[in-house]
C-alpha cells in the first residue's frame, strides 16, 4: 500500500475514533440521572386535563376544577378558556361577583374567541340579567362579530339560551341583519 493511502487511512480512522469518543463522552452523563436534568417547564396540559376531568365528573368536583384552573392561569394568565371555566365554577357556587370578574377576564384575554366563542356566548346570554353593562357590551360585540363570520353558530347559540332576556338581546342585536 502506498504511503499516502496509509496516511489518509490513518487520518480517517483517527477522525472516526475522535467522533465516537466525543459521542460517548456526551452520552455518558445521560446515564447519570442525578447529575443531568432537562430545563423543561411543567406541562400545562396536565392541569388543563385535570380541570376538564373534574368538571366532567359526576358529581362535579368544583374545588378540584377551581384548583386546576387556577394552576393553569398561574402559568397562562391570558387563557380565555380557563377564565371562562373559572366563571362557570363561580356561577355554580353562586358567586355572581366571581362569575362576572372571571367572565370579564375571559373577554379581555380573547374578545372574539374563537375556540371559546360558542360556549361563552351561551353562558353570557344564559345569565344576561345578572351581567354588568360592560360584560354585556363585550358579549354583544362578540355576538355581532360571530354573526358576520359564523352565522350558523349564532342560530345554535340562540336555540340553547333559555334566559328570556338573553334571547331578546340576541334577537334585538341580530334584527337588522340579513
Amino acid at each position: 500500500m502506498p504511503r499516502s493511502k496509509r496516511v489518509h487511512m490513518g487520518l480517517a480512522v483517527a477522525l472516526g475514533a475522535v467522533g465516537v469518543g466525543g459521542g460517548l463522552a456526551m452520552a455518558v452523563p445521560l446515564t447519570w440521572p442525578g447529575e443531568w436534568s432537562f430545563d423543561v417547564p411543567p406541562s400545562l396540559a396536565v392541569s388543563e386535563a385535570r380541570a376538564v376531568k373534574a368538571a366532567a365528573a359526576v358529581p362535579v368536583d368544583l374545588a378540584e376544577v377551581r384548583r386546576q384552573t387556577l394552576k393553569t392561569l398561574s402559568e397562562r394568565p391570558t387563557d380565555a378558556t380557563a377564565w371562562a371555566r373559572l366563571a362557570w365554577v363561580a356561577s355554580e357556587e353562586g358567586d355572581i361577583e366571581g362569575t362576572r370578574e372571571a367572565l370579564d377576564k375571559s373577554y379581555v384575554a380573547a374578545p372574539y374567541g374563537p375556540e371559546i366563542t360558542a360556549w361563552r356566548l351561551r353562558f353570557a346570554f344564559g345569565m344576561w340579567g345578572r351581567l354588568t353593562p360592560e360584560i354585556r357590551r363585550q358579549a354583544l360585540s362578540e355576538l355581532s362579530m360571530t354573526a358576520e363570520t359564523r352565522p350558523r353558530l349564532i342560530q345554535d347559540v340562540r336555540a340553547d339560551v333559555v334566559d328570556p332576556a338573553g334571547r331578546w338581546a340576541i334577537d334585538l342585536t341580530l334584527s337588522g341583519r340579513p
